[in-house]
């Protein structure tokens, strides 16, 4: 407990320090609801999206370089409790110039950021859609504390990763990450993923893939968006080939999706599924609503349906909360 009032103790000593050679930003988020997730039986008070407190910064080196750097510490606002990993959100330094970005650290991971943006909610609240995106394909991994696990082949971040993102080319965008494993013998080698996008008034469309060791373990995702300005049309399909006792020899996952602005706040709706092949089976079948209103530029007020008709028991899940960003 010393230790982690220490450390966020530090984040002010580290921006006042750090402001005098370069643009240092303190930033957070807290977010709480009143929730019934789908399968539960019970409210609960908790987070629908992560409540966050980092700080990032950029120093110019000159030639139009820059260093970069960004550390995010994540906890959950109803008991105040840390994560386990201090800084789970970002733990990255590198550079940008002409060429792009290099970073180096734990990261975000491509692939992921395609499920993301194809989700109308961004992965959060009881409506996520985010883990059906990323196909609930499962590799032998270790989590932080070296534990042996089944992990996901598309996290949503990697520890020990250098990430490189291009600079836009008219309207083109690359991202490419490999992540380390840092094991002595282990023959699994890297973790991979990449992906392109393309941008263009109204139109957005993305691809990402990943790769864990050495077999065909990957996941392809495709995603989609048109703005016709009284709503966005979002479309996405995944696919991929896993190993090991959780997952059958393939995945696939398909969502249909739109926002729409509605009396100054927005209108989320999606229906998405994810499947396995060989055996024949349907994972999970999600319809999800919800409305979200911006009381200012900070803060916005959230309520959300959703309903999964592959779950056993309790199959539609609830939530209204808040979110403060500053």
């Amino acid at each position: 407990m010393k230790k982690t009032l220490i450390a966020i103790a530090a984040f002010g000593a580290l921006a006042g320090a750090a402001q005098a050679q370069s643009q240092v930003t303190l930033y957070g988020r807290v977010d709480l609801g009143l929730t019934r997730n789908i399968g539960n039986d019970f409210f609960e008070l908790q987070q629908n999206s992560g409540s966050r407190l980092g700080v990032r910064g950029v120093e110019d080196l000159g030639g139009g370089l820059k260093a970069v750097f960004n550390i995010e510490h994540r906890f959950t606002a109803d008991n105040g409790q840390a994560a386990d990993t201090f800084w789970a959100g970002r733990s990255v330094v590198g550079l940008q110039g002409r060429f792009g970005e290099v970073v180096l650290g734990r990261e975000y991971v491509p692939a992921r950021n395609i499920a993301n943006k194809a989700d109308p909610w961004g992965a959060d609240t009881v409506a996520a859609f985010e883990s059906i995106l990323r196909g609930g394909v499962y590799v032998a991994g270790q989590d932080d504390k070296g534990n042996d696990i089944e992990a996901d082949l598309l996290p949503v971040r990697q520890n020990n990763s250098i990430t490189y993102t291009s600079p836009v080319f008219s309207g083109l965008q690359a991202q490419a990450q490999v992540a380390l494993d840092e094991v002595a013998g282990n023959d699994t080698k890297a973790f991979y993923s990449v992906n392109l996008t393309y941008t263009a008034g109204p139109v957005w469309v993305g691809y990402g893939y990943s790769k864990a060791g050495k077999d065909d373990r990957t996941w392809h995702l495709l995603s989609g968006s048109y703005d016709f300005g009284v709503a966005k049309v979002i479309a996405a399909y995944g696919q991929g080939k896993p190993e090991g006792a959780l997952a059958a020899d393939k995945h696939r996952s398909y969502l249909i999706g739109a926002t729409a602005p509605l009396a100054g706040g927005e209108l989320r709706v999606a229906y998405g599924k994810l499947e396995a092949v060989d055996p024949d089976e349907d994972l999970s079948s999600k319809f999800g609503i919800g409305y979200h209103y911006p009381l200012s530029k900070r803060t916005t007020v959230y309520v959300d349906v959703a309903r999964d008709g592959e779950v056993n028991e309790h199959k539609t899940g609830v939530d209204f909360g808040l979110k403060h960003n500053f």
